[in-house]
């Protein structure tokens, strides 16, 4: 809440809305931009917490808090404008230009085993969200649509608000230039993220260390 926060070293001691609370997920990642941002005395244990879920919006509109962490620009902001006679100003600090690892992001999960049961019909998968995603860049609008006739048919969406319709509409803007062409990502993206847990004590440092990244993570399907 810009009010009480200028700049990521304003959220020293505040309290933090976040899923997974009261675990170290939400203080580790706020710490982490308050040190970036030149402050080092700020206590970790200072942090208040409370979880909402994902409803970081109605966590900041009633007050059981003052910021969010795992907020997506495109989905939280916009609602949050929206509702601005409820929440107040809005503002919003990208992790990774806060010392932050990237971390948000969808990807597709297996086991080894399974990987290799079920390596062809995975490709076909990947080939076909590589597919929508081209859609969704050349025919935007086409796109927008297939999603609102999606809502439209669905039966807890039926009765939208026009507040809640003009939401969706910000949040498909926000999102549809959001999605990567390319699936594949580097071994040393999750190197650095897990030398980042490690850091801020959410990984245990022995055992990360006998575990690397081509172990979890492999681009052989998403090219």
């Amino acid at each position: 809440q810009p009010q009480k926060v200028k700049s990521p070293a304003d959220m020293c001691g505040l309290t933090i809305s976040y899923p997974g609370s009261p675990g170290p997920g939400g203080p580790a990642i706020v710490q982490t931009m308050v040190q970036a941002d030149g402050k080092d005395d700020c206590d970790i244990n200072s942090y208040g917490k409370y979880n909402g879920g994902f409803y970081h919006t109605q966590a900041l509109a009633e007050g059981s808090a003052d910021l969010a962490t795992l907020v997506f620009w495109n989905f939280e902001i916009p609602e949050a404008q929206h509702r601005a006679q409820e929440v107040g100003e809005v503002g919003f600090f990208s992790l990774k230009d806060w010392g932050v690892p990237d971390f948000c992001q969808l990807v597709l999960m297996t086991t080894p085993q399974r990987f290799q049961q079920r390596k062809a019909a995975l490709r076909k998968l990947v080939l076909a969200l590589r597919q929508a995603t081209a859609v969704i860049h050349q025919y935007p609008e086409q796109a927008k649509e297939y999603y609102r006739q999606h809502v439209r048919n669905s039966s807890t969406n039926s009765n939208m608000t026009q507040q809640e319709e003009s939401i969706m509409e910000a949040t498909l803007a926000a999102t549809l230039p959001a999605f990567p062409n390319d699936f594949m990502m580097a071994p040393d993206y999750y190197q650095h993220l897990m030398q980042w847990l490690v850091d801020t004590q959410q990984a245990n440092g022995e055992d990360a260390a006998k575990v690397d990244a081509t172990q979890y993570w492999t681009n052989e399907i998403a090219w």
